[in-house]
């Protein structure tokens, strides 16, 4: 018999299940997935394995690179409706130094309602909780086809993830909801419409490498001391110096962060010839990487106009665009229905503060919701890096929910 779609079914549902999936998140996570080196082999084996025991059959496992898998499981509708995709990725950052976490970060904990262990919140919680809400959609027999899309390389740009999955021609749905963790402050803060692009540039700075005894003999200019200088009076500017149009989704505008990364000179006894830093802009829909590096070139030229001992030059070496999607679209609409009816309350909407894998899929013509997900943001790429257990039940639930409506709609 065919799973009744409805809030109460689907809730308890996920209910029957829910040691089996918070134990698939806990498996997860202990599937060391750190990119680098990027390797998710085991995290996808997990899935797989997963899925054909649920009796998801219907899996492929493409990939461009041996270690580098992606995970794409469809579950088949009555036929007539549209084509919803779920995505999450597989990999992690590196947790850092062991010695920094209060329990070892590859050994899922649960203490305290909360799930511990890196890649719990971003974003392992969310693939645990989108395979069950896939088996409770395939239960319920919907008329559309919901496609499971559980990715590599997102840490690292997506090149051999959903990247790779646009460039051949692998990606097709009529929506796709992401699962990165949508909350800043508390659990499922917004729907998030928006994911801000990012231009990353190096700034280079000469100076005059010689011994470096010399320095108070001879002319010179130390590339370290002008590159501080120059990275203090970048910071100072904040974002004012970019051309941007605002964006009510995103009240504080684009970020800017300077010296993300800083290297200098050659050693002891050598006055610095050399310096360079990396920093970062997260952009608004709207900006493009012209404009952008635009901006940053006239604002160095300022720069070293008024600092007359720099030499410096600029190359942009990165840049992925912002998305968005429109808040009228039916995936929004369903997603908004399923967690008012799941968590008892409205749930706003708002944009995502960092870059997600949205611009593979809006480059596939997939329009996407780029963060709607379990976990914290706060607690991504830091030490005990923990998500609510109840957070990824409650996923699950939205998951299957908003899938079941938009997919009957």
């Amino acid at each position: 018999m065919a799973l009744q779609v409805t809030q109460e079914a689907i809730g308890a549902f996920v209910d029957e299940r829910r040691d089996d999936l918070i134990g698939l998140a806990c498996d997860l996570v202990a599937a060391r997935t750190p990119n680098p080196p990027g390797d998710v082999t085991k995290a996808a084996a997990i899935v797989v394995d997963r899925l054909h025991a649920l009796g998801i059959e219907k899996v492929e496992i493409p990939a461009a690179n041996a270690l580098r898998p992606n995970v794409v499981a469809r579950v088949p509708g009555r036929g007539g409706g549209p084509t919803l995709l779920l995505n999450g990725h597989l990999d992690t950052k590196d947790p850092g130094p062991a010695a920094d976490w209060d329990t070892s970060p590859w050994e899922p904990s649960i203490a305290n309602g909360m799930l511990v262990g890196v890649g719990s919140a971003d974003m392992k919680g969310a693939i645990a909780a989108m395979v069950y809400a896939g088996l409770a959609v395939a239960e319920a027999g919907a008329r559309g086809t919901l496609v499971l899309a559980f990715t590599a390389d997102e840490e690292s740009g997506g090149p051999y993830g959903p990247g790779w999955l646009a460039d051949q021609g692998l990606l097709e749905a009529d929506a796709c909801v992401i699962g990165e963790p949508s909350g800043i402050r508390r659990d499922w803060e917004a729907i998030r419409l928006v994911s801000r692009g990012a231009a990353i540039f190096t700034i280079r700075v000469r100076g005059t490498q010689m011994h470096s005894s010399l320095s108070d003999q001879f002319a010179s200019v130390n590339a370290s001391v002008e590159m501080a200088r120059l990275m203090v009076r970048m910071a100072a500017a904040g974002n004012r110096f970019l051309t941007y149009e605002p964006h009510q989704l995103v009240e504080r505008g684009p970020t800017v962060n300077i010296g993300l990364t800083a290297a200098a000179g050659v050693g002891y006894g050598i006055l610095a010839g050399h310096a360079e830093f990396v920093s970062e802009v997260r952009t608004l829909p709207g900006m493009t990487a012209a404009g952008v590096e635009e901006d940053l070139r006239r604002l160095l030229a300022k720069l070293v106009s008024e600092q007359l001992s720099l030499e410096a030059e600029l190359e942009l070496e990165f840049w992925a665009p912002a998305t968005e999607i429109s808040s009228d679209h039916p995936i929004v609409r369903a997603l908004r229905f399923a967690a008012e009816n799941v968590l008892e309350r409205p749930v706003p909407l708002g944009g995502f503060p960092g870059g997600t894998d949205a611009p593979h899929f809006d480059r596939a013509g997939i329009p996407t919701v780029p963060s709607f997900g379990p976990g914290l943001l706060t607690v991504a790429h830091r030490p005990n890096e923990a998500i609510s257990v109840e957070s990824v039940v409650e996923a699950a639930k939205i998951y299957a929910l908003a899938a079941c409506r938009y997919l009957d709609a």
